[in-house]
C-alpha cells in the first residue's frame, strides 16, 4: 500500500447550530461551521503490508481506521460541547 498512500487526510466538519440542508447553504443561513483538517501518516507496518493479499494487514488497517473514527467522534463531541458553552455565556 505504501506506493499508493503515505498519508490520509482526516477532515472533520461540525455544524454547531445543527445539520443544515443544501437550501440553507444557498440562502446563506449557515452561521457557523467548524473544520479541522490533519494529515495522518499511514503506519509503516500497514503501508508496507500487502493489503490486497494479506487478511491480517486488512484487519490491522480496519482497526486503525476504527480507532481514528473513535477519536473523531470524541473530537466532534468536544467541539459541540465547546460551542454550546460559548453560546450559553
Amino acid at each position: 500500500m505504501g506506493d499508493k498512500f503515505q498519508a490520509i487526510l482526516d477532515v472533520t466538519i461540525v455544524y454547531p447550530d445543527g445539520r443544515p440542508t443544501f437550501w440553507h447553504f444557498l440562502q446563506g443561513k449557515v452561521r457557523r461551521i467548524v473544520v479541522r483538517v490533519r494529515s495522518l501518516p499511514v503506519p509503516q507496518q500497514l503501508a508496507q503490508g500487502d493489503y490486497a493479499g494479506d487478511p491480517a494487514v486488512r484487519e490491522a488497517f480496519a482497526q486503525w481506521v476504527q480507532q481514528l473514527w473513535q477519536e473523531k467522534d470524541a473530537q466532534i463531541a468536544a467541539l459541540l460541547k465547546a460551542s454550546q458553552l460559548a453560546q450559553a455565556r
